[in-house]
């Protein structure tokens, strides 16, 4: 037999071999190389993605469960049919390692067919998927989480799978199906639908892919498409997901798509990365005439191609020895179409990647200014913002601002949320840029610039105290009532406080316990007030007198608990105090926060010249373990503050009005006979910013001067 003949007829073997292989072959797949819109995110602020790995990495930094949740919905079915599947089943897949986890119980997971519930759901945010409304109908395919809370951090997990139980506070656990699963190990979870039976086959293995635990729920809803999972992050911990999608067995081998992420968009072109595995030539139709990193030139509309070991692309934009990554630069909009082959068989083609590309130069986000602390005179802090947060893959904003005082004149750079003074009567001059790009070719352009008048002079109209002193609060006062505080279940904070704890801090800010004999080995120390010994924590001697006023609508001049407060359910007239050397609490758990207002005679009868309130608390409460708990915050007069539970302590408030404003004369409510008569006075925020309306009368205040 000649060597020709030979070869191709092992070739031929091969190719009948290979298309015997039954595979699974994803239709849809969760990009986990970046958060995209699709992830619905509970208190986002507190999450911390760590995108282009070959995994999704995502850090919950509350201490407290919260949910991570993704919905595909229709999308991922529009060329799947579930009644033509291979033997009417389809396959759910997620990798998961609990990389860190505290000691907590907070943990869970549902998957749900498409019509559960929406992105916009309140279900999203709670632990709702964990009971079962038999009245309704609703059901799960599968789901699972920690039953118990487990003895140490980064330990073993006991989940509870595929639970009913029967009532929304129903936490008992409902089910003998239990497995033992590690901290730092990778789990595959896999759960077979079969739509025909009305069965859930789920599966769950080790990172070999030895079966550890299987089941099957006979499930009832009547829609079989899988479309939303519902992931609840254990509070303070940090999870690798990964293979996380929806495929079908099929025989094989077949070219598996690639993955396309949006990487960069420089001025009016748009990098995408690609990644695609070993054994596949990567495909995609060219938007526009750029080059590649390797310098190649790329015809518009030319199907171009690259195989693995030449596509060495990296997301610094360099080039390494790794094969199956390539950068693919566009400057003409359309649809990127990218595509894979097999190496050995090139009419095995994957499923297109479709991308709709806009280039176009995107302008950084335009900068605002809002008031953060009033002194007399001219002097004002302003907070500088420029949110990003629709500006497409979010950029590092820098701010530069420009600000002329007397005619002196000073310019920098900040980053949003930074404050700028003027000490004086002149302007501020904002604009944004990409501070993170080279200069000579800046991937956005700059915003806008946005000027502010700081032309307003201001007076003090009114400075209230309200931390009396210890004699004060324990002695008898005109419209108040002394009474003793005693806390005896170590549960208000306030009795620190008041104890003889102290606690020295380091250079890093770091607290620890200490007395007076050591308190030199600290750079600082934060005492309590010392009615007590620390001893008394806990007991009846941890006690202390407050002033309770016989009415808090007058007794707290100029503010006073607003009106939809007083009228709350859980409003407790005796909550209000003042707590000695700390000032105004509101001692009940049951409300979050009591809101007050100032009286409506400082609110501005100009609203280019809106007067403030400036009040001082205690942030968070004035224990000696939180270090400095004071914050000042800026309000406008006609607006509302909130003073947060019970745990913080309203210090003092200084009004502030503008030089020739006067009380009850040119107040907005008094300016003449005919505003008196008119409807009450109503704000609204627009996009360009404050707007006060009296009657027929407008009063705008633009953003640049007031956020």
């Amino acid at each position: 037999m000649k060597k020709f003949t030979f070869i191709a007829m092992l070739l031929a073997v091969f190719a009948m071999t290979a298309k015997a292989q039954v595979m699974d072959k994803y239709f849809f797949k969760v990009p986990t190389d970046k958060m995209s819109e699709d992830w619905i995110i509970q208190d986002a602020s507190n999450f911390a993605a760590t995108p282009g790995k070959e995994y999704l990495e995502v850090q919950n930094k509350k201490n407290g469960g919260r949910m991570l949740n993704y919905f595909w919905n229709e999308a991922a079915w529009a060329g799947v049919d579930p009644a033509t599947l291979p033997n009417s089943t389809y396959k759910f897949t997620m990798d998961l390692n609990m990389s860190n986890m505290a000691a907590r119980a907070d943990m869970e997971f549902t998957l749900l067919p498409i019509n559960m519930c929406t992105a916009t759901d309140n279900r999203v945010s709670t632990h709702y998927y964990h009971w079962y409304k038999a009245n309704e109908g609703d059901d799960y395919f599968f789901r699972w989480r920690v039953g118990e809370k487990p003895a140490a951090a980064n330990g073993d997990y006991t989940i509870w799978i595929n639970e009913e139980p029967t009532a929304k506070n129903d936490w008992n656990q409902t089910t003998e199906e239990t497995l033992t699963i590690s901290s730092q190990k990778t789990y595959k979870f896999a759960v077979a639908i079969n739509t025909e039976a009305k069965t859930a086959t789920y599966t769950i293995a080790d990172a070999e892919g030895t079966v550890l635990k299987t089941g099957v729920h006979k499930y009832t809803c009547a829609e079989d498409r899988a479309g939303i999972f519902v992931f609840g992050m254990n509070g303070t911990s940090t999870h690798q997901l990964s293979n996380i999608g929806l495929s079908y067995e099929a025989e094989g081998p077949f070219a598996q798509e690639p993955s396309v992420d949006l990487f960069a968009a420089i001025g009016e072109q748009r990098a995408y990365f690609v990644t695609f595995p070993e054994g596949h030539t990567l495909h995609w139709t060219q938007l526009g005439d750029a080059e590649g990193l390797d310098g190649t030139a790329y015809a518009d509309g030319e199907e171009a191609a690259v195989s693995y070991s030449d596509a060495t692309d990296t997301r610094e934009m360099e080039t390494s020895g790794d094969g199956g990554s390539k950068i693919i630069f566009c400057n003409k909009s359309g649809q990127l179409k990218v595509w894979t082959t097999l190496d050995e068989d090139e009419t095995n083609k994957s499923n297109e990647i479709v991308n709709d590309v806009v280039c176009k130069q995107i302008t950084m986000p335009t900068p605002s200014a809002s008031i953060v602390n009033v002194e007399e005179g001219y002097k004002k802090v302003y907070q500088i913002v420029a949110d990003n947060s629709e500006t497409l893959m979010k950029p590092t904003v820098t701010i530069h601002y420009k600000k002329t005082v007397d005619g002196k004149v000073e310019e920098g750079n900040i980053l949003t949320g930074e404050t700028v003074t003027l000490e004086g009567k002149g302007a501020l001059e904002l604009y944004s840029f990409d501070g993170t790009h080279p200069v000579e070719m800046p991937w956005y352009a700059p915003s806008e610039k946005v000027t502010v008048e700081n032309d307003v002079e201001y007076v003090v109209a009114e400075n209230k105290n309200y931390a009396w002193t210890k004699e004060e609060c324990d002695a008898a006062k005109a419209g108040f009532s002394v009474t003793e505080i005693v806390d005896n279940a170590n549960k208000s904070h306030w009795d620190r406080a008041y104890s003889t704890q102290m606690y020295g801090y380091d250079a890093n800010g770091n607290a620890t316990a200490c007395t007076d004999a050591d308190a030199s080995n600290y750079v600082s120390t934060k005492k309590g007030h010392g009615f007590y010994d620390m001893t008394c924590i806990g007991t009846d001697d941890a006690k202390w007198n407050v002033q309770v006023p016989e009415n808090a609508t007058t007794a707290f001049a100029p503010l006073a608990p607003t009106a939809d407060f007083i009228a709350n359910s859980k409003y407790v007239a005796s909550a209000w105090s003042i707590f000695p050397l700390e000032g105004i609490v509101y001692y009940n758990t049951a409300v979050t926060n009591a809101t007050l207002s100032l009286d409506a005679k400082y609110t501005s009868d100009d609203a280019n010249k809106p007067n403030f309130y400036i009040v001082h608390t205690r942030g968070g409460y004035d224990r000696p373990d939180k270090g400095d708990c004071n914050k000042t915050t800026v309000c406008v007069a006609g607006e509302n503050f909130n003073l947060f539970r019970y745990d913080t302590a309203l210090c003092d408030v200084k009004v502030m009005t503008y030089k020739g404003f006067a009380p009850n004369t040119t107040g907005i409510s008094s300016v003449n006979a005919a505003e008196v008569a008119a409807p009450a006075v109503k704000k609204v925020m627009t996009k360009d910013g404050l707007v006060i309306v009296k009657g027929n009368k407008t009063f705008s205040l633009s953003g640049a001067q007031m956020k």
